[in-house]
């Protein structure tokens, strides 16, 4: 199966196990991208989501309520699928590799110092990008094809994220949202 394919399978599957009665309480879908083993050519998205009833218990313990609304730390940390790791799927994985392969993107561990600046560096940047617009993707057709909306009742924002907030994690999640549904997100990012 197709990497593309594989993620859309397993986000469809993963969304659309939310119960009915969670799902009138969720506010936003988190696509957590980050790298296993903090090895470029392996990138996971972990899919999960976060409930009205999480922000008001987190609001207290935050410096002030938009950061408990849109700051990952202060979510559920669930984890309804985690697309790529090499444990929990395996299958996901082997895609991914052939994936990064076929864009002629994999390379192996160099063993001069220098090509780690010179190689890996661009290298990485260039298999990260690719994810992350593979998960735009996949985020506008989980809207597009109404998998969100069905399972939700409404649409809500997904937002793609790391540990680390700045620009362009605001620039994506726009992107991988219908106009509109994450400016709330988008501006707690640029004006934290």
């Amino acid at each position: 199966m197709a990497f593309q394919d594989h993620l859309r399978t397993l986000a469809t599957r993963a969304i659309s196990s939310i119960t009915a009665a969670e799902a009138a309480d969720v506010y936003v879908i988190s696509f957590f991208i980050d790298d296993e083993r903090d090895d470029p050519r392996q990138p996971t998205l972990t899919i999960g989501y976060n409930t009205e009833a999480q922000f008001r218990r987190s609001a207290a313990n935050a410096s002030d309520e938009a950061e408990a609304r849109w700051n990952y730390a202060f979510w559920l940390q669930n984890e309804l699928t985690v697309i790529g790791d090499l444990t929990r799927d395996p299958d996901g994985a082997a895609a991914r590799h052939r994936w990064i392969s076929e864009l002629g993107l994999w390379y192996d561990e160099p063993t001069d110092p220098e090509d780690w600046v010179t190689v890996v560096g661009p290298t990485a940047a260039l298999i990260e990008a690719t994810f992350n617009q593979a998960c735009v993707r996949l985020a506008l057709d989980l809207h597009d094809d109404g998998t969100i909306e069905s399972t939700l009742g409404r649409p809500v924002p997904v937002v793609l994220h790391e540990l680390e907030y700045y620009e362009g994690i605001a620039r994506r999640t726009e992107a991988a949202n219908p106009p509109g549904l994450a400016d709330d997100f988008a501006a707690w990012v640029r004006t934290g």
